[in-house]
């Protein structure tokens, strides 16, 4: 019996260290699947501390950068999911952001919606920010 909670623990560490090594600052891209308009993407990953990650986020659009203002991150293995809110043209939006690390970088989906209905969809990627 000791043996099987000496396991489950090694496990719950190593899945835990996992988790730790996302900590970072990426850049990548996103691609709309509506319109097929996109821009950059950055974001950084800090935590986790007492459980909890935080994470920054910026993209662009139109050639403009946008803030975001973050309500959730969510870093489980090799998952992310955000979900922040933007303003876009005087509309308030929010994103809701999920993708999974290949190795070498995160590729995903995203869904952006304004009052509950969704106005676009498309994919992103973001690899380690080599100016880091």
């Amino acid at each position: 019996m000791r043996r099987i909670g000496l396991c489950l623990a090694i496990l719950l560490a190593a899945a835990f260290a996992a988790d730790r090594g996302l900590a970072g600052r990426y850049a990548g891209d996103w691609k709309s699947g509506a319109s097929g308009s996109g821009g950059a993407l950055q974001f950084a990953l800090d935590g986790p501390r007492d459980e909890t990650w935080k994470c920054d986020l910026t993209f662009s659009l139109d050639g403009a950068e946008v803030r975001t203002t973050m309500r959730e991150v969510k870093v489980q293995e090799k998952r992310i999911e955000l979900t922040y809110d933007f303003d876009a043209g005087g509309a308030a939006l929010r994103s809701h952001v999920s993708g999974e690390w290949d190795g070498a970088k995160f590729r995903g989906q995203y869904e952006t919606t304004m009052g509950g209905v969704q106005v676009d969809a498309g994919t992103w990627t973001a690899a380690p920010d080599k100016k880091e």
